[in-house]
């Protein structure tokens, strides 16, 4: 099966994005993820999944925890700027991202898995902000939208 043909047939269905953050000394790397979903409700799991090949593979591979940022519609500039620029946020952006996001999920690492090209994360939730009444940004057909 040829890639291009998978990735345009799965770009057909549409999902939430979500930021990423390890912080590392004085800075957070960070990364964009639309492969973020609930595994568990009762113990509180999520899951996200990252490319073997990804540049940013060995900064989350060993990190022991993670905050996930549910993103708003108005963070379209932020996701861009992550995904395709610069992965690394200071201290006083990573407030002013959660303050705007719609919530941020405070995780440990539970269980990492090496499946095909990809290492699937496994986070249980230890804390959660507080929610946000905002509209999440979307990824479909390889851009980033609002509903």
């Amino acid at each position: 099966m040829k890639i291009d043909k998978l990735k345009s047939a799965l770009s057909n269905y549409p999902t939430g994005i979500v930021c990423v953050f390890s912080k590392k000394y004085e800075f957070y790397n960070a990364i964009i993820v639309n492969s973020f979903t609930s595994v568990s409700l009762n113990p509180p799991i999520i899951s996200w999944s990252l490319d073997k090949k990804s540049s940013k593979f060995n900064v989350f591979k060993n990190c022991k925890s993670q905050t996930i940022v549910i993103l708003c519609n108005n963070q379209k500039k932020f996701a861009n700027q992550i995904a395709f620029h610069d992965d690394k946020v200071s201290e006083l952006e990573f407030k002013k991202i959660l303050k705007m996001s719609i919530c941020s999920l405070y995780c440990k690492t539970l269980k990492k898995i090496k499946i095909g090209d990809h290492f699937t994360f496994f986070m249980k939730i230890k804390k959660i902000s507080s929610i946000k009444k905002l509209k999440p940004l979307v990824y479909y057909k390889k851009k980033f939208l609002t509903i």
